[in-house]
């Protein structure tokens, strides 16, 4: 099969270091495929609609004339046959759930990994996605998503019907997914994230326990003490006791490195 002649990849980004990066890190693992360049919104979307052969498009979020996210809603509606990935520089959900929704089959942070350029070059232009599995990265995308936000908000009284509004989807489809993807049940995850949180702090002597519990979403002292004790084994006293005997090393817990 000649991919030269069916298949094309379109690059969309109105940074040109951005789009020639992309465009040389295809071309020389795919030498057949022909990549196509896009400096701006309105510059893609004519590009997408008179190019039948582009199989995949690479889309910033940000660009003149008309933005990603606007791109994608026009690919979805004329029924344009192309995979979308979404390259943007911003962490919001926001734009992740309405991207998800115009069908985007990924959606990828600056500065982007070469190798998820690749395995997604390599999925929709040699071994194009059944749609189960389209669905399955999206609900991993989600999932992350709703793992971040939890992280950054540990310190916050939080509930399943919370979270659900929060990202907009019911409450049975957000614990079917945790339940799927982490393998476990929401109120349990939730549970471990804080207790981990709670040992990080716990290493800080200055730290007193009420403020600690205060940190990981408990405004009573004893029930966190409860809580902790349940999950570790020993009351949050005893942990910070035994842990201040050993040698450790400094340590400094990044929000966003979650189990």
């Amino acid at each position: 099969m000649d991919h030269k002649q069916e298949h094309r990849v379109l690059v969309a980004d109105d940074e040109r270091v951005i789009r020639q990066g992309l465009q040389m890190l295809i071309t020389r693992h795919y030498r057949d495929l022909t990549v196509l360049e896009a400096s701006n919104g309105l510059e893609c979307w004519n590009v997408l609609k008179t190019e039948p052969q582009i199989r995949l498009a690479f889309i910033d979020i940000r660009m003149p004339e008309m933005n990603g996210l606007q791109i994608c809603e026009k690919v979805k509606t004329a029924g344009v046959a192309v995979k979308m990935v979404i390259i943007s520089g911003f962490r919001d959900f926001d734009y992740a759930r309405q991207a998800l929704r115009y069908g985007v089959i990924d959606y990828l942070l600056k500065p982007v990994n070469p190798s998820d350029v690749l395995r997604l070059v390599h999925e929709a232009v040699t071994t194009p996605l059944p749609a189960t599995q389209l669905n399955e990265r999206q609900e991993r995308l989600i999932i992350e998503e709703m793992r971040r936000w939890i992280h950054d908000h540990l310190h916050e009284d939080m509930t399943l019907h919370d979270l659900s509004r929060r990202f907009h989807y019911s409450v049975s489809y957000v614990s079917m997914l945790f339940k799927k993807e982490m393998g476990t049940g929401f109120q349990e995850y939730l549970l471990d994230c804080r207790m981990q949180r709670a040992k990080h702090l716990l290493l800080d002597p200055a730290l007193r326990i009420s403020h600690v519990a205060q940190q990981v979403g408990y405004t009573n002292p004893k029930a966190f003490s409860i809580a902790f004790r349940k999950v570790c084994g020993i009351p949050p006293t005893e942990y910070r006791e035994m842990r201040g005997r050993e040698t450790i090393p400094e340590v400094r817990y990044d929000s966003h490195q979650y189990p």
